[in-house]
């Protein structure tokens, strides 16, 4: 679609950047991720702004749905696959910190 909305042109500049980050995690290239992170979150913090202040047309609106619709559901499979890493990293840094303290306490 061909438009001069900034709020389609935004959530447009979302869909190749939600996609990538899905290949990746899919891949397990965590170190890539926080970089498209950073770029969505950019993104996203924009239409916070010009959202509200944008009258789309009824066709302009179906299509940012389906766009929302897309994203949503790269962000779901993106969270399904980072979710067990994110439970196993607390799940170590906890266990981390359980020892540190340990050591601290017989230390003294």
């Amino acid at each position: 679609m061909s438009s001069q909305s900034e709020v389609i042109h935004c959530y447009e500049q979302l869909l190749p950047l939600a996609a990538r980050m899905l290949i990746l995690a899919k891949e397990k290239e965590w170190g890539a991720l926080p970089e498209l992170e950073t770029r969505c979150s950019a993104l996203i913090e924009r239409l916070k702004v010009i959202e509200p202040l944008e009258k789309l047309d009824e066709q302009q609106r179906l299509y940012t749905y389906r766009l929302l619709g897309r994203l949503l559901a790269d962000r779901e499979a993106i969270m399904g696959i980072i979710g067990p890493q994110v439970a196993q990293l607390g799940a170590t840094l906890e266990s981390m910190q359980r020892s540190q303290g340990l050591n601290q306490a017989y230390r003294q």
